[in-house]
């Protein structure tokens, strides 16, 4: 044909070029489907079981529990996330709410704190950091550690505290809340500032 000129060696080199092309095109749309799918399917349980730490047998997230007694509840624990050894019987929870129940529904207790520790087989909760216990009957108290006991339903702390009421602060080291009852003992070290009274900051 006139005017055109005709070069095998051209036209291999164009389809080896377009070959290649598709080589790579092929090549990454695979790579890209398999890292997809990896992500979507998330980690093995093998895996997510070699990402725990060694003293950790269990790791879950947002755990309610309820302690109840002939059909009523006691109290309700709700965390964050928690984290169980089998091998000390602890469980470490974070970020902690408890709901302690009144019996006739109206005087339940609260108590926040930042994290701590839940025993399963003696029911004793120890919180720590930021930790406050609420009450309907008008008072807040702020401490850095708690405990409480199953056995006696009492929370206690030999911590210093600070109880706050509509027109009364009182400060102490050491304290006993009984959730049967209600009532609050501060061990040691107590002081007391009374709105409107002389003599603020007298001990107790």
């Amino acid at each position: 044909m006139a005017g055109m000129l005709y070069s095998p060696s051209l036209m291999i080199r164009r389809l080896n070029i377009r070959n290649l092309l598709a080589l790579v095109i092929l090549v990454l749309a695979g790579a890209l489907t398999v890292t997809v799918i990896r992500n979507f399917q998330g980690p093995s349980p093998e895996e997510a079981l070699e990402a725990l730490p060694r003293n950790i047998d269990l790791s879950m997230k947002e755990i309610r529990y309820t302690e109840t007694s002939d059909g009523l509840r006691r109290w309700m624990l709700v965390a964050d996330s928690a984290a169980h050894s089998v091998g000390e019987g602890v469980t470490r929870i974070e970020n902690i709410r408890m709901i302690f129940y009144d019996r006739r529904g109206a005087d339940d207790v609260i108590l926040t704190a930042r994290s701590g520790t839940f025993r399963a087989d003696s029911r004793e909760v120890e919180v720590y950091g930021d930790v406050v216990v609420k009450s309907p009957r008008g008072f807040a108290l702020y401490t850095e550690q708690l405990t409480y006991g199953e056995t006696d339903r009492v929370i206690r702390t030999a911590a210093p505290v600070r109880m706050i009421s509509d027109r009364m602060e009182l400060t102490g080291k050491g304290m006993r809340l009984s959730i049967v009852d209600h009532t609050l003992e501060l061990l040691s070290a107590v002081r007391a500032r009374v709105e409107g009274m002389p003599g603020n900051g007298k001990k107790g």
